[in-house]
């Protein structure tokens, strides 16, 4: 597998982030955690990439212990977190120039996957302006680019959808699907289950730090119609009139690209 928690609990003194969360994400395959918010989703995320080190329990990345061996289980991670966090005083370029230096790559190798992805996230003609001068929306373009320039296997989004708009949705749903054709892992976060149906093969649903619900995404809302105990959950985690005009957008969008 390539990314396995294997009983995580996180306390805050005596509060339970999370607790004896144990799932496995494999290549090929993108998988959901979806959970309202305080649920434990960011939480777990930054174990997942060694920003928070668990009470109990471990992950491994390939086999590396994100505790014990992290500059190993590292190498194979590409992070995006829910906040977008840049050098104001360096351009889009110069930050995507600044990581690669850190992955050990000439930023002259990777013009080309930066141009297309750049185009792909309607980025191109801002790289060159300093970040400072970014939406929250383009700040996060430019993280999920930093995120995917080294080629790394395991990939993971923190609310995969926050500050874009409908039309970078799209992009990113096409790119993880993409990316997932080449046999990556990727692990994202939401907390509409709507988005989660679109987006992910698998969802794992988090409710105050505890795993309520694994398998299928697209099983889940059926299985929740019939059992009272998911009943609530469900609403919880259903959009609203914005989430539903943002996937109508999304299979236009579908739709236009089979014909």
């Amino acid at each position: 597998m390539a990314l396995v928690f294997d009983n995580v609990t996180k306390m805050y003194d005596s509060k339970i982030a999370l607790l004896d969360v144990s799932f496995e994400v494999n290549e090929g395959e993108i998988v959901s955690l979806l959970g309202p918010n305080g649920s434990g989703k960011t939480t777990a995320m930054r174990i997942a990439v060694g920003l928070l080190r668990p009470t109990r329990g471990d992950v491994y990345l390939y086999g590396h212990s994100i505790t014990r061996d992290p500059i190993n289980a590292k190498k194979y991670i590409g992070f995006v977190p829910e906040s977008p966090i840049l050098y104001d005083n360096l351009t889009g370029m110069e930050y995507l120039e600044l990581i690669l230096d850190l992955w050990g790559y000439d930023i002259k190798d990777k013009m080309d996957e930066i141009m297309r992805l750049s185009s792909i996230l309607d980025l191109e003609q801002d790289l060159n302006t300093l970040t400072s001068t970014y939406s929250a929306g383009m700040k996060r373009k430019v993280l999920i680019i930093g995120a995917l320039i080294h080629d790394p296997k395991v990939i993971v989004l923190d609310e995969v959808t926050a500050n874009l708009d409908p039309k970078a949705i799209v992009s990113i749903k096409r790119l993880l699907d993409g990316l997932k054709n080449l046999n990556r892992a990727i692990l994202i976060s939401t907390h509409i289950l709507e988005i989660a149906e679109e987006i992910s093969d698998r969802t794992i649903i988090l409710r105050s730090g505890e795993i309520v619900w694994e398998g299928e995404t697209r099983k889940f809302r059926e299985e929740a119609q019939q059992e009272k105990r998911l009943e609530e959950i469900f609403f919880e985690l259903t959009g609203g009139p914005a989430i539903a005009s943002i996937l109508e957008y999304l299979r236009e969008k579908e739709r236009h690209d089979l014909r």
